[in-house]
């Protein structure tokens, strides 16, 4: 199995780089990924469904931590508020497609909202897009360069779950178009 490029992540993923909605950005979205990026249901059923054969989501890191300030800001969480932190990239036959990272705040894990914390290797899409009060903030998107300086694009919802934020920020790693 092809090993996920983390040092070519390490580079761009969480750098407090700026998001811009869809009315306010500067670039031209690529033809090849526009409907990734755009898409508002699941990636998990997305990436499954275009891409057949093998699907796993390899956790790189899931503990607790304190977001970038970009991150508590878009959650609207006070400046020491924690969260969990979730790091993973998602993986189709054996190569790595999609790196992403879910903040899921303190307070916002109550209830049922706790399993969040025992997703392990199961897909974080899969379990949010399952629950019926599920609500999808706007999509923002970003783009960064990997060390190798090919573009990667970046988006980002905010979704609440029981009423209760958490965000979910998806990179597109190259050859994904």
């Amino acid at each position: 199995m092809q090993s996920c490029p983390v040092s070519t992540l390490d580079q761009y993923i969480f750098l407090e780089q700026k998001w811009y909605s869809l009315n306010t950005l500067p670039w031209d979205i690529p033809a090849n990924l526009k409907h990734w990026l755009l898409d508002t249901g699941s990636l998990t059923q997305r990436l499954k469904d275009t891409f057949s054969g093998s699907f796993e989501v390899q956790v790189l890191h899931h503990d607790w931590g304190r977001p970038t300030t970009s991150e508590q800001r878009f959650l609207s969480m006070q400046e020491r508020e924690a969260a969990s932190i979730r790091e993973v990239v998602l993986v189709c036959n054996n190569a790595p497609r999609v790196f992403a990272r879910s903040i899921l705040p303190a307070t916002s894990l109550e209830g049922r909202n706790r399993q969040l914390l025992k997703l392990n290797n199961r897909p974080l899409g899969a379990f949010l897009f399952a629950q019926p009060d599920l609500e999808r903030g706007p999509i923002e998107l970003t783009r960064v360069y990997d060390q190798m300086q090919n573009p990667v694009w970046g988006r980002r919802s905010c979704f609440f779950l029981g009423h209760k934020p958490l965000a979910v920020c998806e990179y597109f790693l190259p050859g994904m178009g």
